[in-house]
């Protein structure tokens, strides 16, 4: 009676809920903490950027990014393809065109519906380089 898709956790889970007797609100808010400090701490040390004091690879067509959005919960940042790059005057890539991919369906199958959207870079994450 599991649904295909993962849903995202019902409800706020505050610090009680460690020493609640329900396992699962445990769980949940135990996995809402390790979110919270992988999005502090982990992400932000791969995407230092801020304000390109340091020389640092521009992005190229073919990159995997990841869109960091804080007011999303887990599981909902968007994965996106590198279509075209926006070059500034200076020669550093400003903002990108990405092709993000379509949602699942309940059969879990792609919808075949891609959107395409402008982004600063500094919204972005690199995950994996363009061969």
């Amino acid at each position: 009676m599991k649904t295909k898709a993962a849903l995202p956790p019902p409800g706020e889970f505050i610090g009680e809920d460690v020493y609640a007797r329900k396992r699962w609100r445990q769980v949940q808010y135990l996995s809402e903490q390790f979110w919270s400090r992988w999005k502090k701490e982990y992400l932000s040390n791969i995407a230092t950027r801020q304000k390109w004091h340091t020389p640092r690879r521009n992005l190229k067509l073919g990159d995997i990014v990841m869109e960091k959005m804080d007011d999303l919960p887990r599981n909902e940042w968007r994965l996106a393809w590198v279509m075209d790059t926006v070059v500034d005057k200076d020669g550093l890539v400003r903002k990108v065109k990405l092709r993000f991919g379509g949602r699942k369906t309940e059969k879990g199958q792609c919808s075949g519906k891609h959107s395409i959207m402008e982004r600063p870079v500094l919204k972005l994450v690199l995950l994996l380089e363009a061969p």
